[in-house]
């Protein structure tokens, strides 16, 4: 088991929608002159549309099988695994929320950040290799490359096999037993309202935020309050701010 930290809380915050808004394979997507613009946003769509979606997010299907079922034509000069590879170089550069990741960088002494992410297996290893890697390239702040090492950790829903809103103590509970911790000790910051109420409903403090339409500081001050009443029931349940 992990040594708990001295602080004893955890700051869990989504990605999409939270910290980022990238699809996946944004370089083709959000290209005018790409070949494969208008054939993969219509397969994109076909996918997110079916149960599929949710067995990719589960971690029964895999992206290489989502890309095979996919079953688009690439052009002559295109290698086989070219979906793969630029789905992978895709994620590595979404563009994130910085001035959120910045306030999560600087709360870093008093709790663990994780990224906690209804998320497809793509993610989850693009997310491990950026850790991983001994060196860092030189890439811009406002992509994950950046801030994958600035966070402690992931929880991605392909890894656990649970989804937030339908089964929070599969999704959570592994992460806090290993740490000592429990709902009760851990902060969420989602867009979605199932996602907090779920999440509420187990202790946790949940704070709804959504990056397209809410401002930091409407996460920023429950937050900090929550940071500095943990533990003492300053600040319980949901904390809606969106």
């Amino acid at each position: 088991m992990q040594q708990p930290p001295l602080w004893r809380r955890v700051v869990f915050v989504d990605w999409h929608g939270v910290l980022s808004r990238d699809p996946f394979w944004s370089s083709i997507l959000q290209s005018d002159s790409h070949p494969l613009r208008k054939r993969l946003q219509a397969k994109l769509g076909d996918v997110f549309a079916q149960p599929v979606s949710h067995e990719w997010m589960k971690g029964c299907v895999t992206s290489e099988q989502i890309i095979e079922q996919m079953a688009l034509q690439l052009p002559d000069n295109y290698g086989e695994d070219y979906l793969r590879r630029r789905l992978d170089d895709d994620c590595r550069n979404m563009r994130v929320n910085v001035p959120l990741f910045e306030l999560l960088h600087s709360i870093r002494d008093g709790a663990l950040v994780v990224i906690a992410t209804d998320n497809m297996d793509c993610f989850k290893e693009t997310f491990e290799r950026i850790r991983s890697a001994r060196r860092t390239s030189r890439v811009a702040a406002e992509r994950l490359a950046y801030w994958g090492k600035r966070c402690d950790a992931i929880i991605c829903s392909s890894d656990v096999q649970a989804l937030k809103a339908e089964d929070p103590v599969g999704f959570f509970g592994p992460f806090l037993a290993e740490w000592g911790l429990d709902f009760s000790d851990a902060a969420l910051i989602d867009d979605r309202a199932d996602n907090c109420q779920a999440f509420a409903r187990q202790g946790g403090t949940a704070l709804r935020y959504a990056m397209k339409s809410d401002h930091l500081h409407s996460v920023e001050e429950p937050l900090r309050d929550w940071l500095r009443g943990a533990g003492t029931g300053a600040v319980a349940g949901m904390v809606s701010v969106g």
